[in-house]
Order: structure tokens, then C-alpha cells, then sequence
């Protein structure tokens, strides 16, 4: 796809504008402020993309939140050789508009000292931009529902915003669920950014970290649905995450927090999701099978008035949106949408299982 590039100015932002024969895509710069004891804003880097028929007053649009080492390149991945793979474009084209953002101190947003970006921080940023969303800061839309996509560590901040705000219509973790393996943490996958030769002249403090080289392979995809060429694109491409954001992450996984979560909740899983799937610290394994057996394991962890649904992507890793069969998520993400958020009646994909209700009231 060939991709136009145009500056202008959108709401007193500077904003970089991608075509496509359908779906534009604007990057736009969002204010934040991520603690109210510190009062200091930065600067959100994003991409909304839609096609001109969900730029209206109430439409939907999910809010695209990726995970630890990456960035919004995770949603609108272009390979070396060219090659893109982009969720958010291709859900955009299914008709649900989306904003896909670099986290603080990842890819284009503001880098500011590691040990303010906690979890509670993220959540706070994700709340701010679900209100821009909503009185029309991004785009000059007022969008009337909003779905929080998190991916791996973004997901636990979709619980977390949530949770402490109230304020989505549905929410989508995808990469995953109350579980994490054992043999993730004995993986020991992380070191300081300022050893690692892509980082190292970046000026950024002992607090952020990286992956160790070489580790993505092992650790997010998996055969037969792993991509050579992305592999290798991926680990050129990773970013940084705060040590505190997984410090406060991590433990929340784990936790029944979520007992207060009463919007609908869709868990979308690779069968061989490496983080999630197995034996894992709760001393139980996580069995990834089949969607109603995630659900089944997922159902304690939310409220009897909660509706909750799982999809299993078959074969694919930790990275969904990178695997050979991407767009079966996709698929499922946007069917999940119009069915428990716009209430459009639709099929359930096959590799789907869901539930208006809790699974325990049956």
C-alpha cells in the first residue's frame, strides 16, 4: 500500500496524514497529564484511523493500546521489506474507527523519568485520551462509544482504566488473562535499555528497559503461524517499557480486581501464547484449547453481571497481530464489537465462544 504523506494543522495539533483507497489515518499529538501529585503533561503520539463514514457524532471507535517493548507499530506494523500488517486499518475498514498511541516513554510520546510511569499512570493517560475521544479532541469527532483494545501489558491497563473510571463501553484484552507462566518469568527477558546498542544514545535513565536480543522468537511467536521476515522486523523495531510498569503490572494479572469491571469483556489468546498459556504462577495451568474453556477459567475473575467471551487464534503466539493468521483477530474483534457494544446482530466467528451472561449463572 502506498502511503501519502501530507503535514497540516488539526485542532491546534501538528498531524501527519497517511491515505489509503478508504482508510486515512491522521497521527495526531494528544496532551496528557499522568499524575495529578506532579501536574506535568506530555505529549501522546497516536493514529486515528477511519474511513469517512465513522468520522460521525456517535460512532464507534476502539482505543489501541499495545504492550511492553512496543509501540503503536504493534497496531500498523510495516515489515522490512515492506509488507504491512495493520490491525488498525484493517478493523477501520470493517467499520470501527481506531486510535492507536505510543505509551509514554515509547516510540514518538514524551519520555519522561521512568519511575512515574507506574500502572496507575498508564491508566490515567488511557482515561484522558477515552475522553478526548469522546468530546471530539481527536479528529473533531465526538465519538459516542469507545473500546479499549490492550495488548500484553495493555491489557492489564484496559482493566486498570476501567476499573478506577468507569467510562468504556466494552473492553478487548487480547495477548492476555489471569495467568502468567512460569516459564516467561524464569525467561528472564529483560535488560537495561542503555546496554542495548539501539537505545544506548537515547539519554534514557537506569529504569527503562528492553528485551535481550535474539529473545522475541522464543517469547512471542510461535510455528507454524510465525513470520521469518516479521521476526526479524519485530526485534529491529522493539522499543523500551518502564521497569515500574511492570512491577506494578505484573502482580494485577494475578489478581481479582477485575470482580469490578460491568462492561462486556472479550479475551482473545493465541493457543500457544507463551506469557499466558501453561503452568503458570497460581501453581495451575492455563489451558488455552478452545474459547469456551478460556472462558470457563476467565469467568472468576468478573462479576455475575459481567458478559464475558474468549476467541483462540489457532497456532498463534504471544503477537496476534503479527502471527500468519492476524486476521482472524480481526475479525473476531470487530464481530465481538457490533454484537456487545453496537448491538448490531451478527455471526459468532468460529474459533469464538461467547456469553451474554457470566458462565457461573449457567
Amino acid at each position: 500500500m502506498n502511503r501519502l504523506v501530507f503535514i497540516g494543522a488539526m485542532l491546534g495539533s501538528f498531524v501527519t496524514v497517511h491515505a489509503s483507497t478508504e482508510v486515512t489515518c491522521w497521527r495526531v499529538g494528544v496532551p496528557v497529564v499522568p499524575s495529578t501529585e506532579q501536574n506535568v503533561s506530555y505529549t501522546i503520539s497516536g493514529e486515528l484511523c477511519a474511513t469517512p463514514a465513522e468520522l460521525v457524532p456517535g460512532a464507534t471507535v476502539q482505543l489501541l493500546i499495545h504492550g511492553a517493548t512496543f509501540n503503536y507499530d504493534y497496531w500498523d506494523f510495516v515489515r522490512m521489506d515492506g509488507l504491512e500488517y495493520s490491525y488498525a486499518r484493517d478493523v477501520a475498514q470493517r467499520g470501527i474507527a481506531t486510535f492507536a498511541y505510543d505509551a509514554l516513554g515509547s516510540g514518538s510520546s514524551s519520555h519522561p523519568p521512568s519511575d512515574r510511569l507506574t500502572l496507575q499512570a498508564a491508566a490515567r493517560v488511557a482515561h484522558q485520551i477515552v475522553q478526548c475521544l469522546r468530546n471530539g479532541g481527536i479528529g473533531g469527532v465526538q465519538f459516542g462509544k469507545v473500546i479499549p483494545v490492550g495488548h500484553s501489558l495493555g491489557s492489564v491497563v484496559v482493566w486498570q482504566e476501567a476499573i478506577t473510571y468507569g467510562d468504556v463501553d466494552g473492553l478487548i484484552v487480547t495477548g492476555a488473562a489471569h495467568s502468567l507462566t512460569t516459564r516467561f518469568l524464569n525467561a528472564n527477558p529483560f535488560y537495561p535499555a542503555s546496554n542495548d546498542p539501539a537505545f544506548s544514545g537515547m539519554g534514557l535513565d537506569a529504569g527503562y528497559l528492553t528485551t535481550t536480543p535474539g529473545i522475541r522468537a522464543s517469547l512471542f511467536y510461535n510455528d507454524p503461524q510465525s513470520d521469518p521476515v516479521g521476526i526479524l522486523s519485530n526485534e529491529a523495531l522493539k522499543d523500551v517499557v518502564p521497569a515500574i510498569a511492570l512491577t506494578t503490572g505484573l502482580p494485577f494479572v494475578t489478581s481479582t480486581a477485575t470482580l469490578a469491571i460491568n462492561v462486556p469483556v472479550l479475551t482473545i489468546l493465541g493457543s500457544a501464547d507463551l506469557l499466558t498459556c501453561g503452568a503458570n504462577t497460581q501453581g495451575a495451568v492455563f489451558d488455552c484449547s478452545s474459547a469456551a474453556v478460556v472462558v470457563a477459567q476467565e469467568a472468576p475473575f468478573y462479576s455475575r453481571q459481567t458478559a464475558v467471551g474468549a476467541c483462540v487464534i489457532p497456532d498463534s503466539g504471544h503477537n496476534i497481530s503479527l502471527s500468519q493468521n492476524r486476521h482472524l483477530q480481526v475479525e473476531d474483534a470487530v464481530a465481538w464489537s457490533n454484537a456487545f457494544v453496537n448491538q448490531v446482530a451478527g455471526y459468532v466467528p468460529a474459533n469464538c465462544r461467547y456469553y451474554k451472561e457470566n458462565p457461573n449463572d449457567l
